[in-house]
């Protein structure tokens, strides 16, 4: 018998959690042209979400291309994947390379082969990357019927490719797209933001704001009552929402956490609040190190914000919240959230400060 539940990876059905609407949304704004940015914080499923919906549109016959900005550490990489992922979209690949060749004419692609017979691009040390406009302009170039679909993921990070010079010199090529909808992904929310919604940025509306919520709470715990009785396992309603509340609703960590719960239960079938309460104390015990270590590297005055956080995350910003608390000026706690966030360590919410792992805001409140 296998664990129903999925987290770490990209999930597709049956471990990927409804969407409906999100789906029905992205196809028709990407079919029809239109360049979207998609954010939220870590884990919510945006990389499951656009994989899937790319694995649909290539069975519609549309061709797509999707780099992760997380590999990409310079000019020469970029170019590299794009040019693989094209190579992995049309067939055959002797074709392809015929075509890219016949458009770009100052960085070629240079083939080999990998232990599996499949053919792997690299490019020349030779080859400039001074200009790479060609390059950007494939996608383009390459459309015929149907536009093509390019996912830039975790596009916060383009900042690493000599930052606004590669952005200004990426949006001077797609700004002439029409045959071509791109998806900009994050999951820095107020960097992503910036970068598309401030005037100084090169990629100033460029594209429609999208922000990927949490799923609806009664699909949530559905959907784990629904694996775990696919098993055969008896879980209530109330243990369900209890595991679903635990994890912040938050795909990954529910996901993270039934699957644990699943563990702990497998002789007894049996899910009630004791073994929720063990699997979270095997989680917060796996992950002592990591979140001890990520604690002492924060000042004095951080700690104390996060400890603070912990256990009241609104109107922080307040005389009586700092008396409460005992924190310094509200001012520095300003400056202290702002870094906060910038670490990835909480996400502002629907005018509150959440945890993006509610385990570590589980494990802050046993410090």
């Amino acid at each position: 018998m296998k664990n129903p539940f999925r987290y770490g990876i990209i999930v597709d059905e049956p471990f990927f959690i409804n969407r409906e609407d999100e789906q029905k949304d992205i196809t028709q704004w990407l079919t029809t042209k239109q360049s979207i940015v998609l954010y939220s914080p870590r884990r919510y499923g945006k990389s499951s979400l656009i994989i899937k919906l790319l694995n649909q549109l290539k069975k519609s016959g549309y061709h797509t291309v999707y780099i992760d900005f997380f590999k990409v550490h310079s000019k020469t990489k970029f170019v590299e994947i794009l040019y693989q992922e094209i190579l992995n979209t049309l067939h055959p690949w002797e074709k392809t390379i015929k075509q890219i060749n016949q458009f770009v004419k100052k960085i070629k692609p240079v083939i080999s082969f990998g232990d599996d017979g499949n053919p792997l691009i690299s490019l020349q040390s030779s080859d400039s990357m001074s200009d790479i406009s060609e390059v950007f302009d494939l996608p383009q170039k390459l459309a015929k019927d149907k536009p093509w679909i390019v996912v830039f993921d975790e596009f916060q990070d383009v900042a690493k490719l000599n930052g606004d010079s590669f952005e200004k010199e990426l949006r001077a090529a797609l700004i002439h797209h029409d045959n071509v909808a791109y998806v900009f992904m994050g999951s820095q929310s107020s960097i992503l933001q910036n970068m598309l919604t401030h005037p100084n940025k090169a990629f100033y509306q460029f594209a429609k704001m999208m922000e990927l919520k949490k799923i609806n709470k009664d699909v949530m715990v559905k959907y784990v009552s629904d694996h775990f009785n696919s098993t055969d396992f008896n879980i209530n309603k109330d243990d369900a929402k209890n595991i679903v509340d635990i994890a912040d609703n938050i795909p990954h960590y529910v996901q993270y956490l039934a699957s644990a719960v699943w563990e702990t239960a497998i002789e007894s079938r049996m899910v009630n609040s004791n073994t929720i309460q063990t699997a979270v104390a095997k989680i917060l015990n796996n992950q002592l190190d990591y979140f001890s270590s990520m604690y002492h590297r924060l000042t004095s005055q951080q700690q104390k914000v996060l400890l603070a956080l912990s256990t009241e995350s609104k109107r922080i910003f307040t005389e009586n919240y700092k008396k409460k608390h005992n924190l310094s000026t509200v001012s520095t706690t300003q400056r202290i959230v702002e870094r906060l966030i910038h670490l990835g360590i909480i996400e502002k919410e629907s005018g509150s400060y959440q945890f993006q792992d509610p385990f570590f805001k589980s494990w802050l409140k046993s410090v």
